[in-house]
């Protein structure tokens, strides 16, 4: 059986003993060593319908758009394996995104077919955005070109490996 991109682990962010009262939780959260979540990575109600994702869940946004040539901004994002990448079009030109397989390690090249990840469709419209998954992703750079109406830009998304977050 393959794994589909949104098959993914819930893992605790903070995990507390099964006895914590609202209470103890509140008190104790801050001396816990957890960190806040950040607002921007938590998904839209949009991808909570339609992908069924939850507040739990984190991604990351790579605003795609053209000036003199594609380009994404961020042009490199790191992430951890189990978290999602939305790479969103902020203008009204065709992008497309499309990993570079020829100079990815193999294992992060298997990860992107096996889960149908190598190429987005068409981004068409301003908003439009394609969604990716790392659950069970092994470490490592994924590297990727956009193509579009102008020349060609690069991006990469990192994956981090357990002890390097």
């Amino acid at each position: 059986m393959t794994e589909g991109p949104f098959s993914r682990l819930r893992r605790a962010r903070c995990p507390l003993p099964w006895t914590a009262s609202v209470v103890v939780a509140t008190v104790f959260l801050p001396i816990t060593g957890c960190e806040p979540v950040d607002p921007a990575l938590i998904p839209d109600a949009q991808l909570q319908a339609e992908l069924g994702l939850t507040e739990d869940d984190r991604i990351h946004t790579v605003q795609i758009s053209t000036g003199v040539g594609e380009r994404s901004d961020p042009d490199s994002v790191t992430v951890s394996a189990g978290e999602l990448v939305q790479l969103v079009s902020t203008d009204w030109f065709v992008h497309e995104v499309r990993f570079d397989l020829e100079v990815m390690a193999l294992d992060t090249r298997a990860f992107l077919e096996r889960t149908g990840q190598t190429v987005s469709p068409p981004l068409l419209q301003e908003g439009s955005r394609f969604v990716l998954s790392f659950a069970n992703a092994p470490a490592g750079r994924y590297p990727y070109l956009l193509e579009g109406n102008r020349e060609s830009g690069l991006g990469e998304i990192v994956v981090a490996s357990p002890e390097g977050r």
